[in-house]
């Protein structure tokens, strides 16, 4: 909750019967527990800045009342406990003890359908059936009276993700409110799509975002580069543009909308086996891939640009499972945050300075440039005054 006490509007945060601190984690888990296999930035740019970012129009080749705007990606380790994973496990038919045979596990036609496609030009691909989705978002977002959600298994993981941001509150993505009014004609509903991937032309599509994700990759699908949602195309007439507004993602002052990939499987030859994910730099066409280690969790701004690579022949037809928590981040501070939680996005201070590629890390020499120059300027007139 914000300082106040209160919710912003549209919030819902993930459900854990615990407080913010972090005692009574199991393993004695804190944050530092945490590995970073991964800190990056990417997708640079420079857009209007507000009043109280830093303006770079100073630097070479950017426009006055700008500030630099990047994408993040971090890729963790130990962060999800086990019993959330077994929990996951569960409910997408991932068994621990099939993995382990030459063919491992494949999805359950019982759970699991070709319905899910990253474009309108991709084939299908594994996704849960509409009811398995269905009764497992509810479980995950619905606290049932007299039900303790520790039965879940999702508490102590939804809790590790609080206090892993405790300036933000961690919020499901509320999947109804990005949705079109019905007061929205066809012609405008789908310029707004085609804002939001000019592959999805078609003058009937209106804008839909789930929630969460299911994936069952396996060796032969195809995988296309999309992005998870841009809230600056969204449609005009739902109820998050009517709240916040028209708005970049990672825009100072307004809520983040970010993307949790959490790799379910129990084993994984990730030298062989293939599985990884890539995430690019579409400017420079630069990209980094993190591979698919068990338990592994990767956080990224719901606008980067990223696709599945399925498994390779030698996974022997066993599939690469993941869970995708579509989250929004809202400032505890609310208008009182200072801009720097932004600059910070979803990686903590302690974890140092990212790692930057592509357009990143061309913005990132620039702006280093021009701090070695000021302070060779502030050097020069120190020793004039010296000499003086």
């Amino acid at each position: 909750r914000m300082e106040g006490g209160e919710l912003p509007p549209l919030a819902r945060p993930l459900l854990t019967n615990r407080d913010e601190t972090t005692v009574g984690f199991s393993h004695d888990w804190t944050p530092s527990h945490v590995k970073v296999a991964a800190n990056l930035t990417l997708d640079a740019a420079f857009v209007p800045a507000s009043a109280n970012v830093r303006d770079l129009g100073s630097l070479p080749g950017a426009p006055r009342g700008c500030r630099a705007s990047v994408s993040r990606v971090v890729a963790l380790d130990g962060l999800i406990d086990e019993t959330a994973l077994r929990w996951i496990r569960e409910r997408l038919g991932v068994d621990a003890e099939d993995e382990q045979t030459y063919l491992g596990v494949r999805p359950r036609e019982s759970l699991w359908e070709r319905r899910t496609a990253d474009d309108a030009l991709a084939k299908p691909t594994y996704g849960l059936r509409k009811e398995s989705m269905d009764r497992l978002v509810r479980t995950m977002t619905q606290r049932e009276e007299g039900v303790d959600l520790t039965t879940g298994g999702l508490d102590e993981f939804h809790a590790r993700l609080r206090a892993l941001y405790p300036d933000w509150i961690v919020c499901h993505m509320p999947a109804d409110a990005l949705r079109a009014g019905d007061d929205d004609d066809d012609d405008e509903a789908s310029e707004k799509f085609d804002d939001f991937d000019e592959r999805f032309r078609t003058s009937k599509e209106r804008f839909q975002c789930d929630a969460f994700v299911a994936n069952a990759a396996v060796h032969g699908d195809e995988y296309r580069w999309h992005l998870d949602a841009d809230p600056s195309s969204f449609p005009d007439s739902c109820a998050w543009v009517r709240t916040y507004g028209d708005h970049v993602n990672g825009e100072p002052g307004k809520p983040l909308f970010v993307s949790a990939v959490v790799y379910v499987n129990s084993e994984w030859n990730e030298n062989d086996w293939g599985g990884e994910t890539h995430f690019m730099d579409v400017d420079s066409g630069i990209g980094a891939t993190v591979r698919p280690r068990p338990g592994r969790v990767v956080l990224m701004d719901q606008d980067v640009t990223h696709r599945v690579s399925p498994p390779t022949r030698a996974a022997g037809g066993r599939a690469r499972f993941s869970f995708v928590y579509k989250l929004v981040f809202f400032p505890k501070k609310g208008d009182d945050a200072d801009a720097a939680l932004w600059e910070r996005g979803i990686a903590r201070p302690e974890w140092g300075p990212p790692s930057p590629i592509g357009s990143a890390a061309k913005l990132a020499a620039i702006v280093n440039a021009a701090s070695w120059r000021a302070r060779q300027r502030r050097g020069g007139v120190k020793r004039e005054r010296e000499e003086e």
